[in-house]
């Protein structure tokens, strides 16, 4: 063996260990895309970015409901029709992926709040927890085939002042498409079918 074998097959190794980091790092990046389109669906209801997020054969149980995608669908389609929510909002904080090939378990913690009008009083809603997520890839795109909602906390409360700062002159989320996000660029795009 040369020492110019010897430098290419280093070489050779370096390269293929690079490759697999990058795939490594492309698949954890593409699990974390597919959490925050789901998140965003969910708050602005729109299924065409929370349906691209499950496989067809996936099962949720989200506690308050539970089945297979489309009964996930149309929950989440019914919660986006309530007048009582007229804002809602998913923080996605910790996430460990625990990638194998194809497949991954995923733990997502979770703040979702919801402004809810009832009564003619104004509540802020609280739900703190975790989604338990198998991940698997297919046809090159990461879905959900399961999922699990952990819920670790929650709260209501009356809201009895807003901020003064925030008034009609400034931009208000939207829980459909006429929301501002939906004018800036195409945010999510790559996460519809």
């Amino acid at each position: 063996m040369t020492d110019t074998d010897d430098t290419l097959g280093r070489m050779t190794r370096t390269i293929e260990a690079l490759t697999e980091e990058v795939r490594y790092l492309r698949d954890c990046e593409d699990i974390r895309q597919a959490m925050y389109a789901y998140a965003r669906g969910v708050d602005r209801a729109d299924l065409d970015l929370i349906g691209p997020s499950f496989h067809d054969d996936a099962e949720d149980d989200h506690g308050n409901f539970r089945g297979d995608k489309a009964a996930v669908m149309s929950a989440l389609k019914r919660s986006g029709e309530n007048p009582a929510v007229t804002g809602s909002m998913h923080h996605l904080g910790n996430m460990l992926i625990d990638l194998r090939g194809d497949v991954a378990d995923v733990e997502t913690y979770f703040v979702a709040y919801q402004r809810r009008e009832e009564d003619g009083r104004i509540y802020t809603r609280a739900r703190a927890g975790r989604y338990l997520d198998r991940f698997e890839k297919r046809d090159g795109r990461w879905r959900v085939k399961s999922r699990r909602v952990v819920d670790d906390w929650s709260r209501l409360d009356e809201v009895v002042e807003t901020a003064r700062e925030v008034g009609a002159d400034n931009t208000h989320g939207a829980r459909d498409r006429t929301d501002a996000s939906y004018r800036h660029g195409d945010l999510g795009a790559r996460h519809r079918d």
